[in-house]
């Protein structure tokens, strides 16, 4: 499994120019374990992303489900 330099497991989802990086952080800025979602481009570099505590991962994966499914 991949991890990043302060041993943290991540996944890529592949994105036209680049990727999706998705990342578990044991202690998150509110203290408990969260996902930190960043895009990297082609290049490499990875641009700051927000760090979502897993308690609130559903609601967050259902505001995006809700808002395709009124657009799409």
């Amino acid at each position: 499994m991949p991890c990043d330099s302060s041993h943290n497991l991540y996944r890529e989802v592949p994105i036209s120019g680049g990727h999706v990086r998705v990342t578990y952080i044991e202690s998150g800025w509110d203290g408990g374990p969260s996902v930190r979602i960043q895009i990297k481009d082609d290049n490499g570099h990875l641009r700051q992303g927000p760090e979502i505590p897993i308690i609130s991962i559903g609601g967050v994966v259902g505001a995006v489900v809700e808002i395709l499914s009124e657009t799409h």
